[in-house]
């Protein structure tokens, strides 16, 4: 498994996080949003995206990261 996250503006919330686990062949698996700010958090266990596309603009994240947000209630 490999995960990355990118950064977004939300306007009146602030930064917010999207954080994706693929597989070594670029297969989508789940994803997550995360503002921080506001401590708000949005799982998608089936994305509708299915393959990781410009990797280039993403960072490359540790796994528990992706999974201590994932796995909170």
């Amino acid at each position: 498994m490999r995960y990355f996250k990118s950064a977004m503006f939300i306007p009146g919330k602030g930064q917010a996080w999207t954080y994706i686990e693929a597989t070594d062949e670029d297969r989508v698996l789940r994803t997550l949003t995360h503002v921080p700010s506001t401590e708000e958090l949005s799982r998608i266990p089936d994305p509708v995206v299915k393959v990781l596309f410009m990797k280039e603009r993403l960072t490359p994240c540790e796994a528990g990261e992706f999974l201590e947000l994932w796995g909170r209630p």
